[in-house]
């Protein structure tokens, strides 16, 4: 296979996955947001492995090698993307080679499957319903180490999938730090704080729903590039550079639920818009790690979305839609979307508790892979493990180990990527308070500053660089997660003490 050969090979193959990700992405927003007839299931879920399974066939067959190992021995001769794609494209190989085309296709059948089951599990609070689901997809996550391989922890090899690099031991050592200087902060806030007033009653949807436009338009997703859906559990897809969608689900009983997940799914979609096209043909237009995905998100909903600039520009707007909200000033709304307090629900969660919750999932997840704990004992263990973290219980499955969609959608290993964003958010916040007035750009409702600096030193980098030569390159050293801990001691000894 000659060069041209082989470029044109890679590059056609790029182009037929990227395609068959289009459908795929289109197929899981229709049964996401729309619902399926629960009798289309089995023909769905078949139809849906297929489409990855030959996605996968075509990526792992010999030509693709031959492309991958004919440009390496003259990667002197490339441009730059096209060293960039062979990198990112050999080490995907190297990793998916050894896994039976069959039982990926199959595995992919069953997380279509078992995605759509979960609702109806969630809301009937039955994990017998999931149970052998979770069952399959635990022992294939298992298999998959295997095939995959690694040095020291099998979930290592998984971590690896989400977040380039990350192991247990990293992650041990994160997480322990976290919660050295969480724990004894959230004791002394819930002992000693100045307990803010909470937001309680209930709010029309539909007036809800009003909202969410103008939450969009604040963060800078591009709405005439996307659309906004409703579902159970909220996400971002990408369907194509220009067509970003995301989704939020309504409480009548929690404003704040659906108003800080647009704000959340708008950081990720302002990620995927932000992609240099340029790159898009090299299929590495994508993002360094779902941690760098998950800092978007957490930076857009919680560092700027709970400061006090932007409860001064949202309260107008709570004033237009609910009397309930007469009385109130922005420091009340300041104080009330920030308080801390131990819950059950991790994407309700407050910013210095939330790390806990993917703690608890963390742990459960190392000793799934390994064999150290049995599926059928997961609902029990979480409770356990609330209680031993979070200091509460939970009272029923769907405030338990049925709240997350992610293991139905066969995701292990990808909690850990929420914490690590968050701290890799404030670092980046860090570095941008040196030249952007943030809440004065919060104020005049034009976040464009902001924006065009995550473009330039992230968005636009696509997976050219690793997540820790990105943070090296934009805050100009690498992953330090004190500044996350400092953010969050800092802000919380003000608000409550």
């Amino acid at each position: 296979m000659t060069k041209q050969q082989a470029l044109q090979t890679l590059l056609d193959k790029i182009e037929a996955d990227q395609a068959l990700n289009l459908a795929g992405a289109l197929v899981h927003w229709d049964a996401a947001t729309t619902g399926v007839p629960e009798k289309s299931l089995p023909k769905r879920s078949a139809a849906t492995g297929w489409l990855y399974g030959e996605q996968f066939r075509r990526f792992i067959s010999p030509d693709t090698l031959e492309a991958i190992e004919t440009l390496e021995s003259v990667s002197g001769e490339l441009t730059e993307y096209e060293r960039i794609m062979v990198r990112e494209y050999g080490r995907e190989y190297r990793k998916l080679k050894a896994v039976p085309p069959d039982e990926y296709e199959a595995f992919c059948s069953l997380t279509a499957e078992s995605e759509n089951v979960w609702e109806t599990a969630r809301e009937k609070c039955d994990f017998n319903m999931m149970q052998p689901y979770y069952e399959k997809i635990i022992d294939y996550q298992r298999r998959l180490c295997d095939w995959y391989g690694y040095e020291k922890h099998p979930y290592d090899a998984l971590l690896d999938d989400y977040e380039k690099g990350a192991t247990v031991e990293m992650l041990d050592s994160f997480f322990d730090a976290l919660r050295q200087k969480i724990v004894p902060l959230l004791k002394k806030i819930t002992e000693h704080g100045n307990q803010p007033k909470e937001i309680t009653g209930l709010f029309d949807i539909s007036k809800q729903r009003e909202l969410a436009p103008w939450l969009a338009d604040f963060t800078g997703f591009d709405r005439k590039r996307g659309k906004i859906g409703e579902v159970e559990h909220p996400f971002c897809t990408t369907i194509t550079r220009n067509d970003v969608r995301i989704t939020t689900k309504y409480h009548e009983d929690s404003l704040l639920s659906s108003i800080y997940s647009v704000i959340h799914e708008c950081g990720h979609a302002i990620y995927e818009q932000n992609m240099d096209e340029n790159k898009d043909v090299y299929g590495i237009a994508d993002d360094a790690s779902m941690g760098v995905h998950e800092s978007q998100s957490r930076l857009y909903e919680n560092i700027i979305g709970r400061s006090l600039a932007f409860a001064e520009v949202l309260l107008p707007k709570l004033h237009q839609k609910f009397d309930y909200f007469k009385n109130w000033d922005a420091d009340m709304l300041y104080r009330a979307v920030n308080i801390a307090k131990p819950s059950l629900i991790r994407i309700e969660a407050d910013e210095l508790t939330y790390s806990l919750h993917v703690m608890v999932r963390y742990e459960l997840e190392k000793d799934l892979i390994t064999g150290k704990i049995k599926v059928a004992d997961l609902p029990r263990l979480w409770d356990d493990k609330y209680e031993e973290f979070i200091g509460l219980r939970p009272s029923n499955l769907a405030e338990g180990v049925l709240q997350d969609v992610h293991w139905s959608g066969g995701l292990v290993g990808y909690f850990p990527s929420y914490a690590i964003g968050t701290a890799y958010g404030a670092q980046m916040i860090n570095t941008i308070k040196k030249s952007i007035d943030i809440d004065a750009a919060v104020r005049k409702e034009d976040l464009s500053p902001v924006t065009s600096w995550l473009k330039d030193n992230i968005h636009t980098h696509g997976k050219v660089y690793s997540p820790d030569e990105l943070l090296r390159r934009s805050t100009g050293e690498p992953f330090n997660p004190m500044y996350y801990a400092n953010y969050l001691e800092e802000k919380f000894t003000g608000l409550y003490l």
